[in-house]
């Protein structure tokens, strides 16, 4: 037992070690410029290794954004009976900090930043969060899924989480952000739901 958790630490050291060096590298010197061999000499591990561990490139640039969005997906398919998606969005932000150390949240800021194009992508097979959420917001704004105000809510969401995770510092867990988060979102959702009633 005591062996296979020595091992089971050993793996996730190396995982976390090409992670960190991986979204570093993205951040300073651009995700196309980086190289896996790059990575691997980082993070003092053999390519082979690297590839055990992330199958791409872009699957080391998104494993912080896709680990995040695995937890949405667990917050939004758990909501109590009545609680609205406004509230179950916040309390996941909330609980985000808790989940990704400051280091790679710094990283990850850096790199998002450095490489624009890899904010809110994922891999191929990456869970289909929109999808998830778009059922969540449907629900909220009792609609049918393929409501125009469905997409429109999505997009404010995926931006908001997009943006959450550029805030580096004392931010990320700013009560006062959290509940501008809110706001934002609540009005958005309610301008929207005012709008399909009107049309109704």
């Amino acid at each position: 037992m005591a062996a296979t958790s020595l091992r089971e630490r050993s793996k996730e050291r190396r995982y976390r070690a090409v992670l960190l060096a991986g979204m570093r590298l993205f951040a300073e010197q651009g995700y196309d410029a980086t190289t896996v061999a790059q990575i691997a000499e980082e993070a003092e591990v053999s390519t082979r290794s690297v590839s055990a561990y992330f199958p791409t490139k872009l699957h080391i640039a998104t494993a912080s954004s896709s680990a995040a969005a695995d937890r949405l997906i667990l917050a939004l398919r758990s909501r109590d009976e009545g609680e609205s998606i406004v509230d179950r969005v916040v309390q996941w932000l909330r609980e985000e900090p808790a989940f990704v150390p400051e280091q790679e949240w710094r990283l990850r800021a850096a790199m998002l930043e450095r490489n624009p194009v890899l904010q809110g992508s994922g891999p191929e097979d990456s869970p289909p969060l929109l999808a998830i959420a778009a059922d969540a917001i449907a629900e909220d704004l009792d609609v049918p899924p393929d409501h125009p105000g469905v997409q429109i809510t999505l997009g404010i969401v995926a931006g908001i989480v997009v943006r959450v995770e550029l805030l580096v510092g004392a931010h990320r867990e700013d009560d006062e952000t959290l509940k501008l988060i809110h706001d934002a979102l609540s009005g958005a959702i309610d301008a929207v739901r005012r709008s399909s009633r009107s049309s109704d």
